[in-house]
């Protein structure tokens, strides 16, 4: 199984036009495009099934319930936009969610919430709840805690196949670079050590950092584009086997 793997694309900034490559499947782990759009792309772009995880850029001027609830409605039928589930394709398994995190593996939840919610556009760019107030650390805590509850239970499902899980978030800090310093790393990755021997494979992407290694067992890759000018280590044709 080939999987054409792409993060990051920031489509909101500059357009992006996948090369004539041959694989399989599509992952496009988060931070395509704004709101709906990325997966409005990903229906016009490929023809192959795609496996579409949310990242926070998604919700970005929207809102935290209804913006994935619009996504899911505008993806084509082979457009598959995971949250807590999984979509099964031949002998593989992909176990999608966001993810995002519970600020707590710098050890510190209530500095790495502060430091958060004082210096990322999250917290000033997306809306929740039905009065439509800012987004605070603990929603988002909430639903990485759903997310590890659900994704526990699903890894411990017995499947004869691969699984591969798909987030936006890192799953562990070794694999999230160091470009962001002290608790605010925190925001970026999870401790999931535990899961991620679990799978045999993990996607990812928000660090905008490019990583191809094998931990515990599990392939563990992410192959984002980022920002305009920004170098790191993106690969337009990366394509990995499973």
């Amino acid at each position: 199984m080939k999987v054409h793997v792409l993060s990051d694309l920031h489509a909101e900034f500059e357009a992006f036009v996948p090369p004539a490559i041959e694989f399989d499947l599509v992952v496009l782990a988060g931070d395509i495009n704004k709101k709906t759009r990325g997966v409005e792309w990903a229906n016009d772009t490929f023809s192959c099934d795609v496996v579409y995880v949310m990242g926070n850029h998604e919700y970005y001027t929207g809102h935290f319930d209804r913006t994935l609830d619009k996504a899911r409605k505008a993806a084509a039928s082979h457009v598959h936009v995971l949250e807590n589930e999984t979509f099964v394709w031949k002998q593989a398994r992909f176990l999608g969610c966001t993810a995002w995190t519970d600020f707590s593996s710098t050890g510190d939840v209530s500095a790495a919430m502060s430091v958060a919610r004082e210096t990322m556009t999250d917290f000033r760019a997306i809306r929740a709840d039905t009065n439509f107030r800012r987004l605070r650390p603990d929603d988002v805590a909430a639903r990485n805690r759903q997310a590890k509850a659900w994704l526990t239970a699903e890894l411990q499902t017995p499947f004869s196949g691969r699984s591969i899980v798909v987030t936006h978030h890192a799953p562990v800090p070794e694999v999230a670079g160091d470009e962001h310093e002290g608790h605010l790393s925190a925001a970026y990755s999870n401790a999931w050590h535990s899961l991620l021997m679990q799978a045999d494979g993990w996607i990812f992407g928000h660090t905008h950092r490019a990583i191809d290694t094998v931990l515990g067992g599990c392939r563990t890759v992410s192959n984002p584009r980022g920002y305009p000018g920004e170098e790191t280590g993106f690969n337009a044709s990366k394509v990995i086997e499973f």
